[in-house]
């Protein structure tokens, strides 16, 4: 196109979307470092970041007490399995409302088929939007707790995950700016939109090892990886190095606060030579591509971007390379798309601009997509109800209920027929496990009588074709051996000597009777022997008889007892389609546990709002009683409310039997604690009586 810029081959559009890094390229401008003064006013926003990211108590226990759960229901439907925690909540690296990582370690199983069963487990506890992803390279099931509002991934044997956590875990612990600076990128990088792997950016991960690696360049902390001694771990039958040294230590500290570091890490990236470096925090510093063999290849990303056709073509491998401490051959960068990595070039210049021309750390964090974050900020649970009426949210209250009285009475109807069908399903099963002797041992002659009969048919073969080439029958072949035998063993008659060839013809007869013979015998052998196989052969059938009279009789007898198995056709086909059912009939239960629990959910909010409303009218009547003039949160009507906010109301409020009793105390003690001082003093005379 005539519009494009002649160097970097860019749309007018795609010049303004990736305004930085476009005049980066064309005026190849040197960006420096701002001022002290300028960097001072960074220090403060930037330990507000790390603070406003800080993970609550409040949310630490919602991770653990969702984890014992889930690690109690697992290991019920999964015997030997080991659920661990990882990731950047576990390293203690995590943005405030991130990601909840597991990884269930469990030994010769099938990876999808045991994400779909913990799915299904998912989705009968209530858990929402479960879904699979089995394609990518660690297969994950994705779900919300809408108890705790967690969103969580749990994986299938991603033991490296592990290490990887323990090596982020290590650095932390070495040096506090560590797990400050990473909060501060990845709350930068979240709101900037370039923490996302899905579409075509960095993963989380992926910027904490950028972080490490400029701290590993600006020597605040030493390389943990090196040392003589090394850790290998077998790992799906794969070596891997997963040595960490937590004592290794540098001989000088740089002192750097946050904000030199902040400003010197999007310096530093900005301008990295990432054509030809890889990022190595193993090594301690940059890979060339050629000593790794991790090649820039073509297309680049300008060339996707580019592209006039209908489809571009896919980015090449190995552009921003991030090499994995652990697994060597895992480059990082795999997930970036072309739009991706010009998105991050031009948001590594434009932070590292923005530092040079003094802007505020919120001007650099300034959010890309709000909609995409508004998730993230407390959400008032009743802000469809605060322009309704009080008998409008009554009302509601009485439908949710309603519907909750509906579903329950669906749910015992199928709790009902799911018990019959088991009942059902299992005295057939005991019936087949009662006549199961019986049945093993007429299995055992009818195998008995098959493997009989094709013998007895062989044998039947060989004979008849024996007999088909040998004419004559055994006993006259004898006699006429013995006629020709005595022919050529007599005494000769000088008279009457036979010729030559009449010798000849004798010698050629009396050989061929013999081998007549043989043939004949072995037929009369096979004779025999088929004649003994069809007498064992009817007396089996004769045992099969009454085996099968004794079946009879006592499923009869079975059927006497259990009456829902009359008129039955009791077999394991039948059994089948009862076991099918009671899958399908549990499955519709797990659907309505669901919308019960969301309509238990909805029914709660809407009595809570209501005894919210009745709380604070009742508080607003007491004009006498001693009170404070400042507002209390979460009292009244005024400003939105959250979920953690209505905690009180939720349980009960005052009428919860968990409420604080007030405990009455003796005149004794209340004397006591007038008292104050309970150790040995002298005072006026009669002041204390000695009952007191």
């Amino acid at each position: 196109m005539s519009d494009s810029c002649e160097i970097t081959g860019l749309s007018p559009e795609n010049v303004k979307k990736f305004s930085y890094l476009h005049a980066h390229i064309t005026n190849n401008k040197e960006i420096t470092s701002p001022s002290e003064d300028i960097l001072e006013g960074f220090s403060k926003p930037l330990e507000n970041t790390v603070s406003f990211n800080k993970i609550h108590n409040s949310e630490t226990k919602r991770r653990e007490s969702l984890f014992k759960h889930l690690e109690k229901s697992i290991a019920s439907k999964f015997e030997g399995s080991k659920l661990t925690a990882f990731g950047s909540a576990e390293s203690g690296l995590a943005l405030k409302g991130g990601d909840f990582d597991l990884c269930l370690q469990i030994s010769n199983v099938n990876e999808k088929k045991t994400l779909k069963r913990i799915g299904g487990m998912l989705r009968g506890q209530g858990m929402e939007n479960v879904q699979i992803i089995s394609r990518a390279k660690v297969p994950i099931v994705k779900f919300e707790d809408p108890r705790s509002g967690l969103n969580v991934d749990i994986s299938i044997n991603n033991t490296l995950a592990l290490y990887n956590t323990n090596l982020l875990a290590s650095y932390a612990r070495k040096d506090k700016r560590v797990k400050d600076l990473i909060i501060c990128i990845k709350h930068w990088a979240h709101h900037r939109n370039l923490s996302d792997p899905v579409n075509g950016t960095f993963s989380s991960y992926a910027w904490s090892i950028l972080v490490i690696d400029h701290l590993l360049d600006q020597k605040v902390i030493p390389n943990l990886q090196h040392g003589k001694d090394r850790t290998i771990a077998e790992i799906e039958k794969k070596e891997y190095d997963i040595t960490v040294k937590e004592d290794n230590k540098l001989p000088d500290v740089n002192d750097s606060n946050l904000a030199n570091l902040a400003q010197s890490f999007f310096l530093n990236n900005a301008v990295r030579d990432w054509q030809n470096q890889i990022v190595s925090i193993r090594k301690g510093e940059p890979i060339s591509r050629d000593e790794k063999g991790w090649m820039d290849e073509e297309p680049s990303a300008f060339d996707v971007i580019n592209s006039d056709k209908e489809k571009p073509p896919k980015m090449g491998e190995h552009h921003l390379s991030i090499e994995d401490p652990f697994d060597l051959e895992h480059d990082l960068s795999r997930v970036v798309r072309a739009e991706g990595e010009l998105r991050i070039r031009n948001e590594l210049l434009r932070a590292a601009i923005l530092f040079e021309n003094g802007s505020t750390w919120k001007e650099i964090c300034e959010t890309v997509d709000a909609d995409r974050l508004k998730d993230l900020e407390p959400s008032d649970i009743f802000h469809d109800l605060r322009d309704k009426t009080d008998d409008l949210v009554r009302n509601m209250l009485e439908k949710t209920k309603a519907e909750m009285d509906s579903l329950d009475k669906r749910i015992d109807a199928l709790e009902s027929e799911r018990h019959s069908t088991l009942r059902m399903a299992k005295a057939m099963r005991g019936v087949i496990e009662e006549t199961a002797d019986l049945r093993k041992e007429h299995k055992s002659i009818i195998t008995g009588l098959k493997g009989r009969n094709t013998e007895i048919d062989e044998i039947k073969k060989k004979r008849d074709k024996i007999n088909s080439d040998v004419i004559l029958p055994i006993h006259m072949i004898e006699d006429e051996l013995s006629k020709v035998y005595l022919r050529l063993t007599e005494e000769l008659d000088i008279h009457r000597v036979p010729s030559l060839k009449k010798e000849i013809e004798h010698f050629s007869w009396f050989i061929e009777l013999q081998a007549m013979h043989g043939k004949a015998r072995e037929a009369s052998e096979l004779h025999q022997r088929f004649i003994e196989m069809v007498k064992e052969q009817k007396e089996e059938i004769k045992k099969l008889k009454i085996y099968e009279t004794k079946h009879d009789d006592a499923t009869k007898k079975l059927l006497e007892q259990e009456p829902l198995l009359k008129d039955k056709n009791i077999n394991s086909k039948e059994i089948n389609s009862y076991d099918r059912r009671v899958h399908n009939i549990q499955k519709a239960l797990r659907q309505r546990r669901g919308e019960m629990h969301k309509l238990r959910r909805e029914a709660g909010r809407l009595d809570a709002w209501l005894r919210k409303k009745t709380s604070g009218k009742s508080r607003s009547k007491g004009h006498g009683s001693r009170r404070s003039s400042k507002p209390q949160k979460g009292k009244g009507e005024s400003g939105p409310m959250t979920l953690g906010d209505i905690s009180g109301l939720l349980s009960g409020m005052a009428e919860d039997s968990s409420s604080k009793r007030i405990r009455k105390v003796s005149s004794k003690k209340a004397g006591m604690k007038k008292m104050g001082n309970f150790a040995a003093h002298r005072g006026s005379r009669g002041q204390f009586k000695k009952k007191d």
